[in-house]
């Protein structure tokens, strides 16, 4: 048996660097995970701003029946109700679920607010739709699950989940006299 010398070990060396299969498959190793990362971070922020832009306008249009007086006694149920039919990609068993409402009458724009915990399942459900003429502010806290567990530390979340708020202020319109709903719950 011939004696294998530097040279021919070399050579096949020389080989192996010159063959390029495999090397698109390779490269496309080192490129997808950050390519999916940065992919489904920018998807999961947009779902995050649709779902925040959502709330908001649904807090809005919920807001209207109880300054206009056309709400009559709201209850926690009738809010939460009422916010979630306007949220898009939420059906209402799982909208209500996950979503905490505190409204409440204030002295002036600039009176004291009730304390809210940070934590979704320390808030509690609170609504007094208040009397004609009132000062109120409507706070909506929803919790929604992170779709990609990476994301979590990015958008401030723990546990897979972010809670979005959405606040608004308001003066109930001189709707006249009737039965009076302060402290309802």
């Amino acid at each position: 048996m011939p004696k294998k010398t530097f040279l021919s070990t070399w050579a096949r060396a020389g080989k192996f660097r010159r063959n390029r299969d495999g090397v698109v498959a390779i490269e496309f190793a080192f490129v997808i995970l950050p390519f999916l990362a940065i992919t489904l971070g920018t998807l999961e922020i947009a779902v995050v701003h649709l779902m925040r832009s959502s709330i908001s306008n649904a807090v809005e249009s919920a807001s209207r029946p109880i300054y206009t007086g056309s709400a009559g006694c709201a209850t926690v149920e009738t809010v939460k109700t009422e916010i979630c039919s306007h949220i898009a990609m939420q059906n209402e068993t799982n909208c209500k679920a996950n979503l905490k409402v505190v409204l409440e009458e204030l002295t002036d724009f600039t009176g004291q607010r009730q304390s809210v915990d940070s934590d979704f399942n320390q808030i509690n459900d609170f609504v007094d739709p208040g009397e004609s003429e009132s000062v109120m502010l409507l706070r909506t806290y929803y919790r929604w699950n992170i779709m990609f567990p990476l994301m979590s530390d990015a958008l401030g979340g723990e546990n897979g989940e972010i809670l979005l708020g959405s606040n608004t202020a308001f003066r109930n319109e001189p709707y006249g006299s009737g039965p009076t709903c302060s402290g309802a719950t």
